[in-house]
């Protein structure tokens, strides 16, 4: 389960079913549920996601947080989800923070509610970020 929560902002996304692909793990689909919440907004939808697509994110969010640690300047990564539900964009910031950008999707039709938003993280949420991204790679039904 990923679970980020920075202000008064959470996002949560959590793992319920995975549709497996035997001969091909990485084409494994992960269904989850996505929840958002604002003091003003609380968006909760399902969406799924590869495990390929996953683990590709984590290895950008790998690279991201060792440069901030190792004190080198990082590069942005991003995470445009194959059905396009949920799309992540950390930016790094010159005082060594993270602003993530998210766009969500909650339908797939391109005139349904489109939720955008922007926070900042530092490189403390990174092990928590890293280990939920492990659990929903390896999770099984």
């Amino acid at each position: 389960m990923i679970d980020i929560i920075s202000g008064s902002r959470t996002l949560r996304v959590s793992p319920f079913e995975r549709q497996n692909t035997p001969e091909a793990p990485a084409y494994d689909w992960i269904r989850t549920y996505v929840e958002y919440s604002l003091p003003e907004l609380k968006a909760q939808y399902q969406a799924s996601f590869s495990v390929g697509e996953l683990i590709d994110f984590r290895r950008g969010v790998v690279s991201i947080y060792q440069d901030l640690v190792g004190g080198h300047k990082p590069h942005d990564v991003v995470f445009d989800s194959t059905e396009n539900q949920l799309n992540l964009h950390f930016i790094p910031m010159p005082d060594n923070s993270i602003a993530v950008e998210l766009t969500l999707r909650p339908e797939n039709p391109a005139e349904s509610v489109i939720i955008k938003d922007s926070f900042g993280i530092d490189e403390s949420y990174f092990p928590a970020l890293l280990s939920g991204l492990d659990e929903m790679i390896n999770w099984q039904n």
